[in-house]
């Protein structure tokens, strides 16, 4: 009489379990990989612009209309990298996590205006703590160029914040860019907390 083995219940569901326990750990970190991935890319991006709008700054002189998009003279220009630069869409552009952006004229003429529009972060995640942690980051490392870095939020006149760190020719002690620190940089993230309301971004350039 011919004896047969195989595995029992108990073991295949062993098995299963542990292919599931790595699986969960393997997206993970995938998971993981493809946000920093992402972050880094967001990094490049914002520093190609932010370069860009520095290197143009004198080219829109002729410009006096307050609020004119200067988004498309950017893309015609090949100043904004394709895949920030979004089909048919020439009053903005959007970064690798789909934050819109745009480039105009703004006070009186004399200012340009990269600001955020359109979308906005909720620094109550981790992962919108690291992009805003992000931004701060490239705009200190270009404070030789642009005037001041602002961020935005409103819940109601009463709790609105609004905050601007200034570029080196234009920086008082108390908010130098140049001179905020990780933890200043991780108070300015999260100084609408509580407030249940998303922060947007203004990064500014003197004509």
């Amino acid at each position: 009489m011919n004896t047969q083995s195989g595995r029992s219940m108990v073991e295949m569901l062993g098995v299963l379990a542990i292919i599931g326990v790595l699986s969960v750990g393997a997206i993970s970190g995938y998971s993981k990989a493809m946000f920093k991935y992402k972050l880094n890319k967001h990094a490049e991006q914002m520093n190609t612009v932010i370069n860009a709008v520095a290197r143009n700054i004198h080219s829109f002189d002729n410009i006096k209309q307050n609020g004119t998009s200067l988004t498309p003279y950017f893309i015609k220009m090949g100043e904004i990298p394709t895949d920030m630069a979004k089909p048919n869409n020439f009053t903005g552009i959007c970064d690798v996590f789909g934050q819109k952006w745009r480039i105009f004229i703004g006070s009186t003429g004399t200012t340009i205006f990269l600001s955020m529009t359109g979308s906005s972060l909720k620094t109550l995640s981790a992962d919108n703590l690291a992009i805003c942690q992000t931004t701060f980051t490239v705009a200190k490392e270009n404070a030789d160029s642009i005037r001041y870095i602002e961020t935005i939020s409103n819940a109601g006149t009463e709790n609105k914040i609004d905050k601007a760190w200034f570029g080196d020719a234009y920086c008082h002690q108390s908010n130098c860019l140049r001179n905020l620190t990780m933890d200043g940089i991780y108070n300015a993230c999260t100084a609408h907390k509580g407030v249940n309301e998303p922060i947007y971004f203004q990064i500014t350039w003197d004509k």
